[in-house]
């Protein structure tokens, strides 16, 4: 393995002509690549996203849909109470006045499919010099869980963080002074995006002032002479942060009291959740197609390494290591929010890519690119072929939910998936082993019926939408619908909409119905009838003596 500044040194003067025309064929290809992943995008306007239709609703909501007369009876927006973890929010504000949601939409689930692959391939060029095909291959990690989960502005400041390294690769020469404000003014815009966004820009830029080189790992004078350059580097990152923690609204959590130690959840550590939680950037709806594109990935790494043609960065790959190592022991919800143990993988898959650059020679040479863009191409079609096939469920609930009246309120169940019966469950009905990818489609009732559902997504300090009294009551900031067996449960501590359900809800939505519930059939309730089945998606009516109020 050979640093990334020895190699680059060289490397125009070997290529010559050959490079640059190699370089032009694999920039057409990432063009085309990066055309061909808006396929699926476009193809479906609801895809098996566990959290998209909950965001579209939103974002459907805030761009003007909320002054109708009774929406505006559920909802609020204020811009007051979330200043970070506000990217689609921002953008789809932004495009509110000239663009309707059937642009928006589309728009921020392209962001946050093709900023990431964008952003390594501008980065690893800066680091190695050309266009590679090896920049082309990272286009597989486009579709990894947590963009299945629907985590877009997550998504999208990992993009960022990427892109903003790069311009500071390139101004590295530019005088101080000027770096600090462009790191702070890049930092800023990483803190409103997303903040875990923020940490992987603090992780580049210390990356890139470590240095291609190890030698700081075996010298001591080299050690302290990087270390001093990471924190000038990283300084300017703190400026906007301490002016959020000083000025801004609350943070997640913050309004209960809670401290962030008390708010920490570890939900089923072990040392197998850990190593899989390793894979969360690798996997998508099939862990066993997932793994045949990581072991390709790995025989590239290793192979070339072994014939001593793979370039690396090593400040890169040690921030890949210190991240994968923090994964492991990050709790799994933080200050109400979930999922906070899916982030450093992300950014240790992500810093591993970049870093590296394997490089073929001989016969190989004029076969690779063709051999990567259908790889690339494999992994489209499949994510293709499984969101139009789940649009379906889709379908299904938008069907059933035409019976539903504008102002009735909406209670979400669903026959659960857990692992006894993930293997039967349909391809798509499932996101990286972890989520189940319909938990949100009830907001469709909102879209489509301008009925009220408890869990849209309206968490104070990340989203600017709020749910107005006396809706509030029957409300939670995020959830996910409740397994049919448990509808007269006393689960009140973590669906506390479910109190009283009987008189607080008109309708149930059942999701999921055409597979057996692992914990039972819902319990018959003398009230409680039937009114459609679609298959995935069942309506039952709740009769009441008048119409139920919250």
């Amino acid at each position: 393995m050979t640093a990334a500044s020895e190699m680059t040194e060289t490397e125009p003067a070997t290529g010559g002509r050959a490079a640059v025309s190699s370089s032009r064929s694999v920039a057409f290809c990432i063009v085309l690549a990066s055309l061909a992943s808006l396929i699926p995008v476009l193809s479906v306007r609801f895809p098996p996203m566990t959290d998209y239709a909950s965001h579209y609703v939103r974002l459907w909501l805030m761009t003007g849909a909320i002054e109708n007369p009774q929406l505006s009876a559920f909802y609020a927006v204020d811009w007051n109470v979330a200043w970070t973890n506000i990217a689609i929010d921002l953008i789809a504000v932004a495009l509110g006045n000239i663009a309707s949601m059937n642009f928006i939409g589309p728009f921020v689930m392209a962001l946050g499919l093709l900023m990431a692959p964008i952003g390594v391939t501008l980065l690893n060029r800066r680091l190695f010099g050309g266009f590679h095909w090896w920049q082309l291959l990272c286009f597989i990690l486009a579709w990894n869980s947590v963009y299945l989960f629907g985590f877009l502005s997550y998504s999208i400041s990992l993009g960022l963080a990427l892109i903003f390294a790069y311009v500071d690769d390139c101004l590295k020469d530019r005088g101080k002074a000027l770096l600090f404000g462009i790191r702070a003014l890049c930092a800023a815009i990483m803190l409103v995006a997303h903040p875990f966004g923020l940490l992987f820009y603090t992780a580049l830029l210390a990356a890139l002032q470590f240095g291609p080189s190890w030698a700081p790992l075996r010298e001591r004078k080299a050690f302290f002479a990087a270390t001093g350059r990471v924190l000038i580097a990283v300084a300017p990152v703190f400026v906007p942060l301490i002016a959020l923690l000083l000025f801004g609204p609350p943070l997640p959590g913050e309004d209960n009291g809670a401290s962030i130690l008390e708010s920490m959840r570890w939900f089923n550590p072990s040392p197998l959740r850990s190593l899989m939680l390793l894979f969360t950037y690798f996997r998508t709806y099939d862990f066993r197609l997932d793994i045949v594109y990581v072991l390709l990935l790995f025989v590239i790494v290793r192979e070339t390494a072994r014939r001593g043609m793979l370039q690396v960065h090593w400040g890169l790959i040690l921030v890949a290591i210190v991240t994968g190592l923090l994964s492991t022991i990050m709790p799994t919800q933080a200050f109400d929010t979930g999922s906070i143990d899916n982030r450093l993988p992300c950014m240790m898959a992500l810093a591993a890519v970049v870093g590296v650059r394997p490089n073929v020679a001989g016969r190989l040479q004029s076969a690779v690119l063709p051999l990567v863009l259908l790889v690339v191409a494999s992994r489209i079609a499949f994510v293709e072929y499984v969101w139009v096939a789940r649009s379906a469920d889709v379908r299904s609930v938008e069907n059933v939910l035409q019976h539903v009246p504008p102002g009735s309120a909406v209670l979400p169940l669903q026959h659960d998936i857990i692992a006894d019966n993930m293997l039967a469950a349909p391809v798509g009905r499932n996101v990286g082993g972890i989520y189940k990818s319909y938990l949100h489609y009830p907001a469709l009732a909102i879209l489509e019926r301008q009925a009220f559902m408890p869990y849209l997504f309206t968490g104070a300090g990340k989203q600017p939408l709020r749910v107005k009294e006396p809706w509030k009551d029957i409300s939670v900031p995020e959830g996910m619908p409740v397994p049919v067996h448990m509808l007269n449960d006393e689960i009140y501590e973590i669906a506390p909409y479910m109190r009283d359900w009987n008189n607080r809800f008109d309708y149930i939505l059942v999701m999921n119905a055409d597979m057996p519930n692992p914990g039972g059939p819902m319990p018959a309730v003398s009230n409680v009838h039937l009114i459609a089945d679609q298959g995935f998606a069942q309506l039952y009516k709740i009769d009441h003596a008048q119409p139920s109020k919250p």
